[in-house]
């Protein structure tokens, strides 16, 4: 791949100003703060050099030395990975830098090695002459469980892999909890070190509990069996989970707030599914979420929701159908905390009754179900 233009019109000015392209003068240095990398995580580089010193970070895979102009020769070589970005340094000489990529473009970077060259060429501010700084290599690839094939956490987790960000390098245990004679892992860590660790016994499950310990204190306590979030990108204080496996959904998906989580509905839309009451799947609690009657696969129904803010919806639903649970449509604002739910056959017999709890006191998230009804939008 050839050097754009727009960049080496930009040298090349810069080149002129300075009378001559040299290796000599006051460089920008560069500092990887965070040395390894996986999706979804900032790539921080430290920018440093005098006040006002322009100049532009080259990014690339291929560590070939290519020589910009006469005399001026980067490190980096030029491929289909290659970006550049230009870097004007504050007052404090120093400028932090922080990029990151996304599943398809760590899928790129994987086919051509993953490994991203960084350096910087700048014009110094004291003497005009083109300068070049050190070089410093990270790794882009996909190494975790960001971008593979996933799962919902199901079963408990049998692996995991975090990252360690705490400020200063320490003696990391993970153990289960209270039990420091069943160790997962023991070592000593630098700041943004990664490790991982198996379960014991059988089924290599890893206990429901596992504390996180640093010189021998236990700093954090990470909840394993599935009913807690755990994918990737999940924090617990200085660790960060980049992979996670649990024993009957494999590699865990990177866990999304939804629903109550992001903030209380203004509306909701269900399916109507004909099920009875042990088709019920939600999280809430036994006296919120109630369920009576079945209206056996009943190809049409009459649905009638309504709550002490008033009626939220009323009408004729077909097998498979879906309709939207809305204040607004009969002149209220807001949904009321308690729903009641009545399901009817088209001659007005009573099939089946449900209640639950829409103001965010219980949770509700797509894919519960109540009874006969399926939530599967949620509008905030």
């Amino acid at each position: 791949m050839s050097f754009p233009k727009q960049v080496l019109s930009t040298f090349s000015a810069l080149a002129l100003v300075a009378g001559v392209a040299s290796a000599g003068g006051s460089a920008m240095t560069l500092e990887l703060a965070q040395p390894d990398y996986a999706p979804f995580e900032d790539v921080l580089l430290t920018v440093q050099g005098q006040p006002g010193q322009f100049g532009f970070l080259l990014f690339d895979s291929d560590p070939t030395p290519t020589t910009l102009l006469p005399g001026l020769t980067v490190d980096i070589g030029f491929s289909a990975s290659y970006f550049a970005t230009p870097v004007l340094l504050p007052v404090s000489g120093a400028f932090d830098f922080n990029y990151s990529y996304d599943c398809v473009r760590s899928g790129v970077l994987a086919s051509v090695g993953g490994m991203i060259h960084v350096q910087a060429v700048s014009l110094d501010p004291v003497d005009a002459s083109l300068c070049t700084s050190n070089s410093v290599v990270f790794d882009a690839t996909d190494s975790y469980g960001y971008c593979k094939p996933c799962d919902d956490c199901q079963g408990g987790l049998i692996a995991m892999t975090l990252r360690y960000s705490g400020t200063a390098p320490g003696f990391v245990e993970a153990t289960k909890a209270g039990d420091l004679s069943e160790v997962y892992f023991a070592g000593n860590l630098q700041p943004f070190d990664t490790l991982s660790f198996v379960g014991v016994g059988a089924d290599l499950l890893l206990a429901s509990d596992v504390d996180l310990l640093v010189d021998g204190v236990v700093v954090e306590t990470v909840h394993t069996s599935c009913s807690q979030p755990i994918g990737p990108g999940e924090e617990f204080g200085a660790f960060r989970v980049l992979e996670a496996t649990s024993k009957d959904g494999g590699n865990v998906c990177t866990y999304v707030p939804s629903g109550c989580e992001i903030g209380k509905p203004r509306k909701l839309e269900f399916v109507y599914t004909g099920l009875d009451c042990s088709a019920s799947d939600n999280s809430q609690d036994a006296t919120k979420a109630t369920c009576s009657g079945d209206p056996a696969l009943a190809a049409s129904v009459h649905i009638l929701a309504t709550g002490e803010k008033g009626t939220m919806f009323d009408g004729v639903v077909s097998l498979g159908g879906a309709f939207w649970l809305d204040p607004t449509l009969y002149g209220g604002t807001k949904f009321s905390s308690n729903v009641d739910v009545l399901i009817s056959d088209t001659a007005g017999n009573l099939l089946q009754t449900l209640k639950f709890h829409a103001s965010c006191s219980e949770p509700l998230f797509v894919g519960d179900v109540f009874g006969s009804m399926e939530l599967v939008t949620f509008v905030h």
